[in-house]
C-alpha cells in the first residue's frame, strides 16, 4: 500500500513537468530528467513527512486538503531551494509553476478517488474466519489495520461461540462446513484463527482451498501484516521458526555498519557546534554533569555505556531506576526543550561511531528493567539480536515506553523490525525519525 501510493506522487510528479514542458514552457538549461526526478523525491519526502501515506484513508475530504495544502507548499519550497542549490535541479519560473499547479491537482485529485472508493467493499478483502481466537482484535483491525478488509463471518465448533463473538459479526457454521462456505461467498482469504489446532482441525479442506487459488493466513501473520508487529502473546515458538524474515547476511551487517559510521560521523561534525551550546545551557540551568553517562543492554546482551545530553536532576535516582513519565517533575528545564527536540540523544552518536550501538535498531534499555521485563514479556531478549539504535521501528511507530504494557507493545515492534531488517526499513525509519521530531512526538 505504501509502495503503491509513493508510485503514484512519483508518476503524478513526473506527468505533470512533462505536460508543463508539451505546453511549451521552458524547462530550463540542462537534462529534464534531472529534474523531474528531484521534484518528485522532494515531493514524496515531503508528503511522508507530513503524513499523508499513513493516515489519508482514514481521514474526510476537508482534513485532506487541509494537510496537502501545507505539504505542497513545503514541497514547492524544497524542490525551488534544490535547484537553488544546484542548477541541474532547476525548472524554469513558468514550467515550475505550471508543474506545481497539475501536481497538486493530481494529488489531491487521485486521494479524493481512492477515498471514495475505499469506502466501499469493492476493493476490501473479504475475510473469513476459522476459528473465534481473534474475534476482538479483528474488530479494531478493520479501522486501524493497514490493509482494508472486511469480516464476511466466523467458522467454529464450540457451542457457546455466538456468546463470545463481537456483535457486528455474524457465525456461518462450523469448520466442517467450510467448502460449502466458500463456495457460497467466495472469499479472497481464509485466517486460520482457531485457539486449539489439535481439534476438528479440517486440514483436508484447507489444503482444497489452497489448490483452488485461495489465499490461507494463519492469525500472527495476518497480525503482523496490519500492524508491523510481531505479536508475541500466545504466540507459538514454531511460527517464528519457520516464517519468512530473520534473515541477517554479512553483507547487510557490514553495510549497516559502513551507513552508521558514516552517518554517525556526519552527524557529529554537524551537531558539534550545537552540542557547545547545548552543553553550556545545561551548566546554566542546573548543577551537574553536562552528560548522563548510563548502563545499558546492548547486542547478545553484552552491556555498555550510554551517553545522553542530562534532561534531569542530577538526585533523579535517588530511590533507584524508576519509568519517566509524561510531565516528570524530575525533568530540567532545558532538558524538557531537549527531549522534546530528541536533542539529547546526539551524544549517542559516539556510541555508534564505538560501535556499541547501531543508527538504527531497538531501544537500549537499563539492565534493571531487562530483568524484570525478561520475566513478563514472552521473547523479550530476543531483541537484542541486533545491535541497539538511537532510533528504531519501535520508537516511531509508539510512543515512549513508561510501563509494562509500554513495553510490551515495543519489543512487538522491536521483533517485527528484526525479522524484516532490510536497509530499506532503515532508510524508512530515519525519515520517520525526522517526522517525529518535527511534530515532537511521543517525547517525555
Amino acid at each position: 500500500m505504501l509502495l503503491g501510493a509513493i508510485g503514484a506522487d512519483t508518476c503524478v510528479v513526473i506527468g505533470s513537468v512533462w505536460i508543463a514542458v508539451a505546453l511549451g514552457f521552458w524547462a530550463g538549461e540542462g537534462d529534464l530528467w534531472p529534474k523531474t526526478l528531484g521534484m518528485a523525491a522532494a515531493s514524496v519526502f515531503v508528503l511522508y513527512v507530513a503524513d499523508l501515506y499513513q493516515i489519508w484513508r482514514h481521514v474526510g475530504r476537508r482534513e485532506l486538503v487541509a494537510r496537502l495544502v501545507p505539504a505542497a507548499v513545503a514541497a514547492a519550497v524544497l524542490t525551488a531551494a534544490l535547484g537553488f542549490a544546484f542548477p541541474a535541479f532547476r525548472l524554469g519560473r513558468a514550467a515550475f509553476a505550471v508543474t506545481l499547479g497539475f501536481t497538486f491537482a493530481g494529488l489531491l485529485g487521485w486521494r479524493l478517488a481512492w477515498i471514495g472508493v475505499s469506502q466501499t467493499d469493492r476493493l476490501r478483502r473479504q475475510v473469513l474466519v476459522l476459528g473465534l481466537g481473534a474475534a476482538k482484535q479483528l474488530a479494531d483491525l478493520q479501522y486501524t489495520g493497514s490493509q482494508p478488509f472486511t469480516v464476511l463471518g466466523f467458522l467454529d465448533d464450540a457451542p457457546d461461540a455466538t456468546d463470545h463473538m463481537p456483535a457486528r459479526f455474524r457465525l456461518l457454521g462450523k469448520s466442517r462446513d467450510l467448502l460449502s462456505v466458500v463456495d457460497e461467498l467466495q472469499p479472497d482469504l481464509i485466517l486460520v484463527a482457531m485457539t486449539d489446532m489439535r481439534q476438528a482441525f479440517p486440514a483436508e479442506d484447507l489444503l482444497e482451498c489452497r489448490l483452488r487459488g485461495l489465499a490461507v493466513e494463519d492469525w500472527p501473520t495476518f497480525y503482523e501484516k496490519q500492524t508491523g508487529k510481531v505479536l508475541v502473546t500466545n504466540l507459538r515458538p514454531s511460527w517464528l521458526i519457520f516464517s519468512d524474515g530473520f534473515v541477517k547476511t554479512h553483507f547487510t551487517e557490514a553495510v549497516k555498519r559502513f551507513a552508521d559510521l558514516v552517518l554517525a560521523s556526519i552527524g557529529v561534525l554537524v551537531t558539534l557546534p550545537l552540542m557547545a551550546i547545548i552543553a553550556i545551557a545545561i551548566k546554566l540551568d542546573s548543577r551537574g554533569p553536562v552528560l548522563f553517562r548510563q548502563r545499558r543492554v546492548g547486542q547478545n546482551g553484552r552491556i555498555f555505556v550510554l551517553n545522553k545530553f542530562r534532561s534531569m536532576t542530577v538526585d533523579a535516582e535517588q530511590s533507584g531506576a524508576v519509568w519517566a513519565r509524561a510531565n516528570d517533575p524530575r525533568i530540567t528545564r532545558v532538558g524538557r526543550w531537549l527531549r522534546l527536540l530528541r536533542l539529547d540523544e546526539l551524544p549517542q552518536f559516539f556510541n555508534v561511531v564505538l560501535g556499541d550501538m547501531s543508527f538504527v535498531g531497538p531501544r537500549p534499555e537499563r539492565p534493571e528493567f531487562v530483568r524484570a521485563l525478561q520475566q513478563k514479556i514472552p521473547y523479550y531478549m530476543k531483541r537484542h539480536a541486533v545491535k541497539p539504535g538511537i532510533t528504531g521501528w519501535a520508537q516511531v511507530r509508539y510512543q515512549y515506553a513508561a510501563s509494562f504494557e509500554d513495553s510490551l507493545e515495543k519489543v512487538q515492534y522491536d521483533l517485527y523490525y528484526i525479522k524484516n531488517l532490510s536497509l530499506l526499513l532503515d532508510l524508512l525509519i530515519i525519515i520517520s525519525t525526522i517526522q517525529v521530531v518535527l511534530f515532537a512526538r511521543g517525547s517525555r
